[in-house]
């Protein structure tokens, strides 16, 4: 399974760095949104919309690595009361029921895009479903992180907190 752990740290610094990036151009838009309406007394047209979905994707893609990293919110004091074999059995249950909720996003969202997603953005012209993909995309890796954190968990390799 050394291949799943490797292949999983591979895509975690590639999605990452994706993040970085799309933090840093929504940081540069910004500052230039912001110098050129207070300077300048200009705007670019969509440039807000388009920070926007640099932020939608942002958050799609932390939220998948966060759930990797075992970052993501929890509350975990009666499973933290459990003996190591029951405790594993609880964590494994708890990441099945995220990559099932994932599902069930993922599957929905196939018919919201289908729906919806012909739409054009007011600002940019864009078609929706390029902001709407990201739900897909985030849920697709989320189910992959789960997939990965339950098999290390149930060979005994992982839990809470693990890095």
């Amino acid at each position: 399974m050394k291949y799943l752990e490797k292949a999983e740290s591979i895509l975690t610094r590639v999605l990452e760095g994706i993040a970085s990036l799309c933090l840093l151009a929504i940081l540069v838009l910004i500052v230039i949104l912001v110098t050129l309406r207070y300077v300048f007394n200009e705007g670019i047209v969509g440039a807000n919309e388009f920070a926007t979905i640099l932020f939608v994707y942002t958050t799609a893609i932390g939220s998948a690595v966060a759930m990797g990293r075992r970052e993501h919110i929890s509350v975990d004091y009666l499973v933290g009361k459990l003996g190591p074999g029951l405790r594993r059995w609880a964590d494994a249950g708890a990441l099945v029921l995220v990559a099932a909720i994932n599902g069930v996003l993922l599957w929905q969202s196939f018919q919201w895009i289908a729906v919806t997603g012909s739409y054009i953005m007011a600002a940019t012209l864009l078609p929706r479903v390029v902001v709407q993909v990201s739900v897909p995309i985030g849920c697709s890796l989320a189910i992959f992180y789960c997939f990965v954190r339950l098999v290390t968990t149930l060979r005994g390799e992982s839990g809470p907190g693990a890095d």
